[in-house]
């Protein structure tokens, strides 16, 4: 049998692989240099090396710090140049410096001229201690303390600055954001700010998916940084929009700067598997004062945005959305009042067939009352739409229409708009009402406004579809001013036409008008739909209105708009 020998173990030749951590000395007397380089040389640290970095002034010290912003631990004479030169040495550091990991250790001679409390307290030290106290075990002691102390300091400052990063940065084009873009205003001036908002993107996100939209996100992001990235700070705040921020030396003609950066824009082809397009944006431009700049960027990004497409605005006090602000917040708590307060009253204003001069219906014509001043819709009406009060007013004025009917037989129209038909609970309201007054649905009629919406969203259709199997009729008003309409009402339940009273109102003197009109008439009668001619002022509209084969007609000259006597 074989004999087998074993081989023996090796011991293990282990390298551990310890941080270098820096210690600046800093006094004038070269044996404490000395001792204390000895001292260090002979400790043994298990988990890091020291490298030892060494000032003889205060001076000194300040170029070594400036050099190296690594330093863990310095030791600090007080006396050396002056009599409190390391003191100093202290504030420079954590007051100009703004160092607050490095760990500061004062020793010094003359113990009794430096109270060891006092110097604690006025000065943002770690330790203070005698030189005579620093024994090889102490110095050993301080020394590991205060290096364990830095590391843990500066994990805590990098996750901090991870923190920091994650909150103030893009996510998707890792520009700054919002969060930063409000801290950086906070410490600068005389600056402006230019908001970008990508046109139509949301259908970019709804036709061609998130991850387009996403990679446009980037291109754009990518785009404004190589271009712009050198004279302007570039942000993304959110979704669709970025910010370009100009310091004070670019405010000089910035409206044309921006006019070329938005035409610089709408040349990037942007190229995807799904997408190869150029995009439109609209900017809102505000100069910096006090702290509301973003602010006023947005509301001229607003303004912009209600102008058309392709706009550029420039903050300014005498803004549309500015009076719009102002006009809700004087009529929005009116409104509310009013709502609370039996303040609103509904006048009627009759619609008559005009070949028999007889009332069809009315149709009611919301008024509110404040101070004993009856009010018109034009003074109020946008202000409920924008303070979310236009649902409350439609069902005041419905279920008073309902009322109305119950009590005369008559037939009432009541304007709606997309706020009502968006609303919850819309059929289950009306359904109730008419149910509440024991009324025939066929006695109540819904003008449909903001008709550039009726046709192209699905929920409104469905809604329109279910009312009107209920019974409700349906008209368009304003129709004619945009060409769309022709074309939305084809697949809607809608029974009646009300002409825009800006075709009505000189049509006797206008030939345009005239054609509109009877472009209108021709239609409507191939769709065997009724005509109302609303803004009939005087004899003459009424006569030309007649004589072009309209059956019915609204307006001051055959009724005003009054409170119905019953």
């Amino acid at each position: 049998m074989a004999n087998i020998v074993f081989a023996k173990k090796k011991e293990a030749d282990y390298q551990v692989d310890k941080k270098m951590q820096k210690i600046l000395i800093v006094d004038d007397d070269q044996s404490v240099h000395d001792i204390t380089n000895m001292a260090i040389k002979a400790m043994q640290f298990s988990d890091f090396k020291l490298e030892i970095l060494a000032a003889y002034s205060a001076k000194e010290a300040k170029e070594i710090l400036n050099e190296h912003t690594d330093i863990a631990l310095a030791l600090i004479d007080v006396v050396m140049e002056t009599s409190e030169a390391g003191l100093n040495l202290v504030n420079y550091i954590r007051n100009e410096l703004k160092n607050k990991l490095i760990r500061l250790i004062v020793r010094t001679g003359q113990a009794n001229d430096y109270p060891q409390m006092q110097v604690i307290q006025h000065f943002d030290i770690n330790d203070f201690k005698e030189k005579t106290e620093l024994t090889i075990e102490r110095l050993y002691t301080t020394i590991r303390t205060s290096i364990k102390q830095y590391e843990q300091l500066l994990e805590l400052q990098h996750k901090y600055d991870e923190t920091y990063n994650q909150m103030t940065t893009n996510s998707l084009t890792r520009l700054p954001n919002r969060i930063k873009l409000i801290e950086d205003f906070s410490t600068l001036s005389h600056q402006a700010l230019i908001l970008i908002d990508i046109i139509g993107f949301s259908i970019i996100n709804e036709t061609n998916g998130y991850e387009t939209g996403d990679f446009v996100l980037m291109e754009l992001g990518g785009f404004l940084s190589s271009m712009y990235g050198n004279y302007f700070r570039v942000y993304h705040l959110n979704s669709d929009l970025f910010a370009l921020v100009a310091t004070e030396d670019l405010l000089d003609d910035l409206l044309l700067k921006v006019e070329k950066i938005k035409d610089d824009i709408s040349k990037l082809q942007i190229i995807t598997n799904s997408f190869n397009k150029t995009i439109e944006t609209t900017i809102g431009i505000a100069y910096q004062s006090e702290n509301d700049v973003l602010q006023k960027a947005e509301l001229a990004l607003k303004e912009a945005r209600n102008t058309g497409r392709n706009q550029i605005k420039v903050y300014s006090a005498d803004l549309k959305i500015i009076q719009q602000i102002n006009d809700t917040n004087h009529w929005g708590p009116i409104v509310k009042h009013a709502l609370l307060h039996n303040g609103l009253i509904a006048y009627a204003q009759p619609i008559f067939n005009l070949t028999n001069q007889t009332i069809e219906k009315y149709e009611l014509l919301v008024r509110l009352k404040h101070n004993g001043v009856v009010y018109t819709p034009a003074h109020f009406l946008a202000a409920a739409r924008h303070s979310g009060q236009f649902y409350n007013i439609f069902k005041f004025m419905f279920e008073e229409g309902c009322r109305l009917a119950s009590k005369t037989g008559k037939y009432f129209s009541i304007n709606i708009s997309d706020c009502e038909f968006n609303a919850d609970g819309l059929s289950t309201f009306i359904e109730a009402t008419l149910k509440k007054y024991a009324l025939n649905p066929s006695f109540m009629s819904l003008e449909i406004l903001e008709h550039n919406t009726i046709g192209s969203e699905r929920g409104i259709k469905e809604v329109i579809k279910k009312l009107s199997d209920l019974g409700i009729e349906f008209a368009v008003d304003d129709f004619g001013i945009q060409c769309s309409n022709f074309g939305q009402i084809e697949h809607l339940p809608i029974s009646t036409l009300k002409i825009d009273g800006s075709f009505i109102q000189n049509i006797n003197e206008s030939l345009n008008s005239r054609i509109v009109v009877k472009t209108i008439q021709t239609f409507a009668k191939e769709k065997r739909l009724k005509l109302v001619a609303e803004f009939i002022c005087n004899k003459e509209v009424l006569e030309t209105v007649k004589a072009l084969g309209i059956e019915y007609g609204q307006g001051f000259y055959l009724g005003e708009p009054a409170i119905l006597d019953i």
